[in-house]
């Protein structure tokens, strides 16, 4: 937990709106922002700047608001229509915990509830619960790693997933198993885990800031 409110930009990025919002709008902002945050035209964390400093006044509708960032944000130029359409499934969402936010996103989505989209906006919900001082409690261990890139890339290098990296992308079930198991033997949340992997991508395949990761993990992702 302390690396993600020291380091990480995305929590970063949520915690700035806890000082103008209340706690239930910074937590639909953030999970209806979460769930369009795929294909993005630019840095995941260039994007969740611009979603802070978007949001950084006064708000009228959340949804209608909502639906303004993704007509204009300039990292979400693909897909704009579907996107739109999460976010005016997501906006009218309550606060609750991460579970029940879990289990309730995917059903709004009519989605696999362990589909990176889905695992990834209980993440981002949980790190507005967190930052707003909602909630102070680690992930919970049900809610499996989103399965992208950087992880399916680190699954194959440790020998998790016998297969390539496209692969164990399709099957994000066999890849989310096998780190179940490390985070079960090193009491260790998937999500907590999934947090390291993140920073080390960036440092690795971007060239960012040092985040003080471990060199044997940033060695397994490079080339």
């Amino acid at each position: 937990m302390e690396i993600e409110e020291t380091v990480d930009p995305q929590y970063s990025a949520v915690s700035s709106l806890c000082v103008l919002h209340d706690p239930e709008t910074v937590f639909r902002l953030t999970v209806a922002n979460a769930a369009v945050s795929y294909r993005l035209l630019g840095k995941g964390e260039e994007h969740w700047m611009y979603f802070s400093r978007f949001f950084s006044s006064s708000l009228g509708d959340v949804c209608s608001e909502l639906e303004r960032y993704v007509v204009t944000s300039p990292y979400l130029r693909l897909a704009r229509e579907a996107r739109l359409r999460r976010v005016r499934k997501l906006c009218g969402i309550r606060l609750c915990d991460v579970l029940d936010l879990w289990r309730t996103v995917a059903e709004r989505l009519g989605a696999d509830r362990n589909s990176k989209t889905v695992v990834f906006s209980a993440k981002m919900g949980g790190y507005a619960l967190r930052a707003c001082g909602v909630w102070r409690s680690p992930f919970p261990m049900e809610i499996p790693i989103p399965v992208d890139y950087r992880v399916a890339r680190l699954s194959v290098r440790l020998g998790l997933f016998k297969g390539g990296v496209h692969e164990a992308l399709k099957r994000y079930l066999d890849v989310q198993g096998a780190w179940w198991q490390v985070a079960r033997e090193s009491s260790v949340p998937p999500l907590h885990i999934d947090t390291l992997i993140w920073l080390a991508g960036r440092m690795v395949l971007h060239g960012d800031v040092e985040y003080r990761l471990p060199r044997a993990l940033l060695e397994l992702l490079s080339d």
